[in-house]
């Protein structure tokens, strides 16, 4: 039996394209995954990631018998730190509500009000931190039954502990609440 004798310089161009084809299919591979890598669309959100902080002035009316009680509070989403004082106003439709005064609320923080025709002024203030969920407690007596009550609260300063201005978070400067 004869065994052929193949020489490296007859394959020798046969072994360079095989190369040249590994080679190029390697690169391209290669180029195609950092691609692919690059490409934003492919990345998934995971829902992990912190929303924005958010800020929304609000009212919520209770009536009992003609009596109304509005407490001014604050709706907060995200990472907002502790709040150290406040001032706003309480618009009111004073043909239809007549102000009774403030409510006490003993949870440390110093307020003071000012009513007027048609709008309580309020601030507070509290080194340990103003209760968002209470910012004040109104009292008012109906005058008119008919049509939908309305109370709007206008934050018109709003500080962190920090001494941050946290107005910055704010969604809307005013707020109301629904009839509970």
């Amino acid at each position: 039996m004869k065994i052929p004798i193949i020489s490296l310089r007859s394959t020798a161009w046969l072994i360079r394209a095989s190369m040249t084809r590994a080679v190029g299919a390697t690169l391209g591979a290669t180029v195609l995954l950092t691609a692919g890598c690059r490409d934003a669309s492919n990345i998934v959100d995971t829902g992990q990631q912190q929303s924005k902080p958010s800020i929304t002035p609000r009212t919520n009316l209770a009536m009992r018998g003609d009596t109304a009680f509005v407490t001014v509070w604050l709706d907060v989403r995200g990472d907002v730190g502790k709040f150290g004082s406040f001032t706003g106003r309480l618009r009111y439709d004073q043909a239809a509500f007549e102000y009774g005064g403030e409510v006490a609320i003993t949870d440390g923080t110093l307020r003071a009000v000012n009513p007027r025709p048609g709008e309580v002024r309020v601030a507070g203030a509290s080194a340990s931190g103003v209760d968002r969920a209470s910012l004040a407690l109104f009292r008012f007596r109906a005058k008119n039954s008919s049509g939908v009550p309305s109370f709007q609260f206008e934050l018109d300063e709003l500080h962190e502990l920090s001494r941050t201005d946290a107005r910055v978070n704010m969604q809307r400067s005013v707020g109301s609440g629904a009839v509970r």
